[in-house]
């Protein structure tokens, strides 16, 4: 089974989704430049308006730039032109998002992707994004399970499918949250607490910050892994990778 591989963590999916051959580098907060070269080595780069700005700090050459141009940079804009990107551009005044439209256009490509720079600032953005995962995947067909930077990762699963995650350290938290109005038959192995009855409503996100089971017993476990299975429904799994459980129970309220 091949994994999705992350600069800090490996996902495993059941049945298996090939590994994505393209990231999404789109125009929320920009990610690590290291992060973001380990990420993109080997894979086609997209670049999504003002994401073309984080390309540009890393020095990376997308492939493709998608956008209206409403919030990248003209130094960024010149440096794509240099470089001889190809540009899909877009009218400001459009229904789909950037983001939706890069989605679209996996999807008649045929392609699988991973997302970054789709954290941070406003939270109807942040909205938008997830459910524009699950939106596209029915809508035009691409798989794009993962967004991610260096310090969160989101992947979503569907009914009948499981996520394993290796590589996470110590510490670890991590939240499940129901995407659909009802998520049922959720399984977890490696996890301190389990989600009663294996049901999750829309309406009642209280699975936040779990832990893994080895934290919760004081066992040293370096890099232990966790799996989440359910049957139906659409569920998200939110790691946090830099922040301790200890921190955690400070900053959640």
């Amino acid at each position: 089974m091949e994994a999705m591989v992350l600069p800090q963590l490996k996902a495993f999916f059941e049945p298996a989704i090939g590994p994505p051959s393209t990231v999404i580098v789109a125009g929320g907060r920009a990610p690590d430049i290291t992060w973001l070269r380990e990420l993109c080595s080997s894979r086609d780069v997209w670049a999504v308006d003002r994401g073309l700005d984080g390309c540009m700090s890393a020095d990376i050459v997308p492939t493709l730039f998608i956008g209206d141009g409403d919030s990248v940079s003209r130094k960024a804009m010149q440096w794509a032109q240099l470089k001889q990107v190809t540009s899909l551009l877009f009218p400001p005044e459009k229904d789909l998002t950037d983001l939706q439209l890069a989605l679209r256009e996996a999807g008649g490509k045929g392609s699988s992707a991973i997302i970054t720079g789709a954290f941070g600032g406003r939270f109807d953005h942040i909205f938008a994004n997830v459910y524009s995962l699950i939106w596209a995947e029915e809508e035009w067909g691409p798989r794009v399970r993962c967004m991610a930077d260096e310090k969160e990762v989101f992947f979503l699963i569907r009914g009948g499918e499981s996520l394993s995650l290796s590589g996470l350290e110590r510490g670890t938290v991590f939240s499940t949250l129901a995407l659909s109005e009802e998520c049922s038959g959720i399984d977890m192995k490696g996890a301190k607490w389990q989600v009663g009855e294996g049901r999750l409503l829309l309406r009642e996100p209280f699975a936040i910050s779990n832990i893994l089971s080895g934290d919760a017993e004081g066992a040293l476990i370096d890099r232990a892994p966790l799996r989440v299975s359910l049957s139906s429904g659409w569920l998200g799994v939110y790691v946090m990778t830099n922040l301790s459980a200890e921190q955690d129970q400070k900053e959640r309220f």
